[in-house]
């Protein structure tokens, strides 16, 4: 169901949110800088999010000190995302919008996400699963990345049932490429607007949202000189599939430490890696 795809395949045409609301325009074009703002305000809910669900696993009288601890550093990674989110509006704002790839491990990153994502009380009874094989360890960067599959997990867990939803996300590393797949087992889109999902402020079937999870994915993909688009022969459920290059290039030196347990998968292309939550 998810198997790899290559570089080269073309994408479909492309989306926001999960739909386009019935007789609405499309919104006129916005400067850049309004534009990333936009971007840096809906990234900053998720970390928020997690923090007040961690904060109130805190004061349970019933956790245990490891507990204790383990909530204690998923609130000070969430605040550090935050700062890494301001930080990037204020580069923005002096140089424009940057992508600064390094050497950094995918599984640490879909890790972060399904942990940040899955403490929210709503989404605790949905199956989320993270499949790994190949080179975990490649070219990117990983902030921007952690926010496309934030999003598109995002997306999947409001639209599955909150008491049997399923959500497989699928990352294949070689020495080129990263593919990643992340599928969903809820009603699908409406072929009515698969043309126009990754249209920023365009929303539908969701009052609260903004109309830029799909939006944000689709233009750091594109950051990276990658694809995403939505796969129509996926059968039930949705579908997105990603590709971005993964090349190390030559002398390159990892900024951030890598897990060792990670560590045989810069040369090895078995599975290293499934991550489950629920």
């Amino acid at each position: 169901m998810l198997e790899e795809v290559v570089c080269s395949e073309q994408t479909l045409s492309a989306g926001s949110s999960r739909s386009v609301h019935p007789g609405s325009s499309i919104p006129e074009p916005i400067s850049a800088i309004s534009k990333m703002v936009a971007f840096i305000c809906h990234d900053l809910r998720l970390p928020l999010t997690a923090i007040l669900a961690n904060a109130e696993f805190l004061i349970q009288s019933d956790i245990n000190e490891e507990e204790r601890i383990e909530f204690y550093q998923e609130i000070h990674s969430a605040i550090d995302r935050m700062n890494e989110l301001l930080s990037s509006l204020s580069d923005y704002s002096k140089e424009g919008d940057v992508v600064r790839p390094a050497i950094q491990s995918i599984v640490d990153t879909v890790g972060r996400v399904i942990r940040i994502t899955a403490v929210r009380r709503e989404f605790e009874r949905i199956f989320i699963q993270h499949h790994h094989q190949g080179l975990a360890v490649g070219w990117f960067d990983s902030n921007r990345f952690e926010c496309v599959i934030a999003n598109l997990l995002l997306n999947a867990c409001e639209a599955v049932s909150p008491d049997s939803g399923q959500i497989v996300i699928t990352t294949i590393g070689n020495p080129t490429c990263l593919h990643v797949s992340v599928w969903d087992n809820g009603p699908g889109i409406s072929p009515k607007i698969r043309d126009s999902i990754f249209q920023p402020f365009v929303r539908y079937g969701k009052a609260e949202g903004s109309g830029l999870g799909l939006a944000i994915a689709k233009k750091f993909v594109e950051d990276h000189g990658g694809d995403i688009y939505l796969d129509e022969r996926s059968g039930p459920g949705t579908l997105f599939r990603i590709s971005i290059p993964f090349t190390i290039p030559h002398g390159a030196t990892p900024l951030v430490s890598v897990c060792p347990s990670h560590s045989t998968c810069i040369s090895e292309a078995t599975p290293c890696a499934e991550i489950r939550s629920r």
